[in-house]
C-alpha cells in the first residue's frame, strides 16, 4: 500500500518497535523504505509496504536517563 504521508519528520507507530519519527525516505511508490528512529529500539529501515506503520501518532516521551 503506498503512504505518501510516510515522509521526513512524520510520527509513526509501529505494532512491534512502538513509536518513532521517519529520519529519512527513500523512494515515492509502494517500494518505498524509511527509516525510523523509535524510541526504544533505535534507528531501523523498514519497507513501507511491509511495516503497516500508523502516522500522527502521538509524539515519543524523551527518554530520561535516571538520577545518580
Amino acid at each position: 500500500m503506498y503512504q505518501p504521508d510516510i515522509k521526513p519528520a512524520a510520527v509513526v507507530r509501529h505494532k512491534k518497535f512502538g513509536v518513532g519519527k521517519v529520519v529519512v525516505r527513500y523512494g515515492e511508490d509502494e517500494l518505498s523504505k524509511v527509516i525510523v528512529k523509535f524510541q526504544e529500539e533505535g534507528e531501523k529501515k523498514l519497507s513501507i509496504k511491509h511495516a503497516k506503520m500508523e502516522v500522527d501518532a502521538p509524539e515519543p516521551e524523551p527518554v530520561v536517563p535516571p538520577a545518580e
